[in-house]
């Protein structure tokens, strides 16, 4: 299939998922949620500071040899080059809260937003009109300030009493609560830093995360969520949940991030007792740690009805899982090897959906028994993906509306790796699965079993980079509860 053709299927998912997105039902929201604070560095800002503060020698170091944790303000700058010259996008945890006041003081920060995948995913349903409840430990004024109001519902439960009531995020907000700034580091492709002999340039543009959090890493869920999911629960039709990858391998207290994961596995049950049609879908993020990564893992995919992840996740849970062949492939973006990794890991939790996102395609395989065609899969991805174009695009959380508009605007390109990509699997699946290349370069999806769904994303000169895959996922969710229900002609 052809860019131009790619675009007309972007559009035509678009009319098919805006037509019926009023069908959704609720939706849930956990359990990360907290403030980003954006920075925009370039490689000249970064050398300076290192020239100044005369850390040269121990960054070099740090940079070959990364710490993944943050105990001095070395650390923060190696991570930025670390994430610069890898291209990759990581999150390190600052374990001395000096460092924060360091960090406000050299960088500040060019601007708030909302945070957490939780946090983010909720801003982008609500933005279509959607009603969310998402799970917020700690709300202070600055923080409820940061949910959407414009359109759609962001639902606090409160107690009120012994009753269960629900709030407007300000109103819902209390003086008294933490405020959690999480520091994200962004770069562009043009970021260059030269330090000592060392050059460090940026393939492409990405992200620094530098987190200082007390209440997430515990995966903290609020009393009066849990009450008031529940009570609503039969009025939902997807749960999204995050947040696992802030897990530490060791606590203070003596606790173990077993221990925070058993507590979310009891909510689920409860959930589904009450509504065995609710669909569970986790985002699997970045964790360090291969035992905690394992830990995450065989817990939680196997109470899952669908996964997510990107190819740098993909390829780390993969290496954690015993499959050490071909990660550099898939951390290439090489179709083939993505999908068949994909695979190894739906298999081997019995998913029934598994969606890997990437710059340049987002692919997804489904089952049967997850109950979307897989027509309307496609569309749903597509739909995630177009949303995640909008907000690159436009640096802000998109709508429906702006969404439309970015789309005719023609600013967008299709990826030329997207389509290369894609023309590979095709092949391979004739090859090795003998379905017809030509059927599903056409279609851009297989009538098998799992069926597959492949879309080439739209590329623009990004204006924004945090959030792309939690904004992909959320969207592609919605488009998903949106045909479903569709498709199945329930009335609201």
């Amino acid at each position: 299939m052809f860019a131009e053709e790619w675009t007309k299927k972007y559009s035509q998912a678009l009319q098919e998922v805006s037509q019926c997105i009023g069908l959704c039902r609720m939706f849930i929201t956990g359990l990360n949620t907290n403030i980003d604070g954006l920075i925009h560095v370039s490689g000249k800002e970064i050398e300076n500071i290192i020239t100044e503060k005369k850390l040269a020698n121990e960054v070099i170091y740090k940079l070959d040899n990364p710490p993944r944790e943050i105990r001095t303000f070395s650390d923060v700058l190696a991570g930025i080059l670390y994430c610069a010259k890898t291209g990759d996008g990581e999150e390190w945890f600052i374990r001395d809260p000096q460092i924060i006041e360091m960090i406000k003081s050299i960088f500040s920060y060019d601007r708030l937003r909302m945070g957490g995948q939780c946090g983010i995913m909720t801003n982008v349903l609500a933005l279509m009109n959607l009603r969310v409840i998402p799970n917020v430990v700690e709300l202070p004024p600055l923080q409820a300030e940061q949910f959407t109001t414009e359109i759609g519902e962001v639902l606090i439960p409160r107690f009120e009493g012994k009753e269960i009531v629900f709030k407007k995020p300000l109103e819902a907000a209390r003086h008294g609560d933490k405020v959690f700034i999480h520091w994200i580091f962004e770069f562009d492709n043009q970021f260059k830093a030269r330090i000592n002999q060392e050059i460090v340039e940026a393939p492409v543009e990405n992200r620094f995360i530098a987190t200082y959090d007390d209440e997430n890493v515990k995966l903290k869920t609020d009393p009066a969520f849990r009450e008031g999911t529940l009570k609503v629960i039969s009025e939902v039709g997807k749960v999204i949940l995050s947040g696992y990858h802030m897990l530490q391998t060791s606590y203070s207290d003596g606790s173990k991030p077993e221990d925070y994961i058993k507590e979310t596995l009891e909510l689920i049950n409860s959930w589904r007792e009450r509504n065995p049609e609710l669909r569970i879908h986790s985002e699997i993020g970045f964790l360090a740690d291969s035992a905690l990564r394992k830990s995450v893992l065989d817990m939680i995919a196997p109470r899952m009805d669908s996964i997510g992840l990107n190819e740098d996740e993909l390829a780390d849970n993969l290496y954690t899982l015993g499959h050490k062949n071909n990660l550099r492939k898939i951390r290439a973006l090489d179709a083939p090897q993505i999908y068949k990794g994909a695979r190894k890991i739906m298999e081997r939790y019995q998913l029934s959906r598994i969606m890997v996102h990437t710059r340049e395609f987002s692919l997804s395989l489904t089952k049967s028994d997850y109950g979307i065609n897989p027509i309307d899969e496609l569309y749903s991805i597509i739909f995630g993906s177009l949303f995640a174009a909008t907000l690159a695009h436009t640096g802000i959380f998109p709508t429906i509306r702006a969404a439309e508009k970015t789309l005719k605007s023609g600013d967008l390109v299709v990826s030329e790796k997207g389509l290369m990509e894609h023309q590979k699997l095709a092949e391979l699946l004739e090859d090795e699965e003998n379905y017809p290349k030509q059927k599903f370069l056409k279609e851009g999806f297989t009538e098998t079993e799992p069926s597959i769904a492949f879309t080439p994303s739209k590329l623009t000169e990004p204006k924004a980079t945090v959030g792309m895959g939690d904004t992909i996922t959320s969207a592609s969710l919605a488009g998903e509860e949106a045909l479903t229900r569709r498709a199945k002609k329930i009335p609201t």
